[in-house]
């Protein structure tokens, strides 16, 4: 129960963060992509730490690329990868047309 917690606890802050959180291209577009489903990443060893995400969405909403930005413990890079490789966006858009972007999530993790 307490690996949940760390999981969901990982989440909630990455999905609030997401929210406040500036994209790397805000200025291409005029609707930012919406989280539609997310998975949270693992913390089987209980590290304590933050990963900085960079996530490239296609038009569709899908995950065609992630990257880590930034992290504090590697070991921690891989559950995070996993996991936004399986989120699923609704697409941000300009002019009313969906388009690609890339957006930095991070995830705070507490052992």
């Amino acid at each position: 129960m307490k690996s949940f917690k760390s999981a969901f606890h990982a989440f909630l802050l990455a999905a609030l963060a997401f929210v406040a959180l500036p994209a790397i291209h805000a200025n291409d577009w005029d609707e930012q992509p919406s989280v539609k489903k997310s998975v949270a990443p693992a913390n089987p060893n209980k590290i304590t730490g933050m990963v900085m995400a960079t996530i490239n969405i296609d038009e569709k909403g899908f995950v065609v690329d992630a990257s880590i930005a930034k992290s504090t413990d590697a070991n921690l890079d891989p559950q995070v990868l996993d996991a936004v490789k399986k989120w699923r966006f609704n697409p941000a858009k300009k002019g009313g047309s969906a388009i690609a972007c890339k957006i930095n999530v991070p995830f705070k993790f507490k052992g």
